[in-house]
């Protein structure tokens, strides 16, 4: 078995979703309190920049092409569509509507275990 290791952006989206992890759960411990939603949202953002600065040009941050096309697709679906969701838990929270803001915490952080492992099951297990 071919032993790979994980390129430096696997690495920031992996670090992020333990970061993310952290802040939903205390936001679920802490209703929504401000540490859990800056914590979220760093995050969130850390994710957002690692996969759109390698589109603006940055090079140390971009992956090989490598793995199925199909997967790291759908990867990239579940990625803003986690990204959407979150956006929208951030809008519920900040109108104050607690209930439905926990159950958008919960989708976003589904939504976003879905794709990390899709996205790196699919770049290291499937070949192109």
């Amino acid at each position: 078995m071919k032993k790979t290791s994980l390129a430096l952006a696997e690495w920031f989206y992996s670090l992020s979703f333990l970061l993310y992890l952290f802040g939903s759960s205390l936001a679920h411990i802490e209703h929504g309190s401000e540490l859990s939603l800056w914590l979220m949202s760093f995050a969130v953002i850390l994710t957002v920049s690692t996969t759109l600065l390698p589109l603006a040009g940055v090079r140390w941050l971009r992956l090989d092409q490598q793995g199925s096309r199909w997967g790291l697709g759908i990867a990239m679906l579940l990625q803003v569509l986690s990204w959407m969701s979150f956006f929208w838990a951030m809008s519920l929270r900040l109108g104050r509507n607690l209930p439905p803001f926990h159950t958008w915490i919960t989708v976003t952080t589904l939504l976003w275990a879905a794709w990390l492992l899709i996205f790196i099951y699919s770049r290291h297990t499937h070949s192109s």
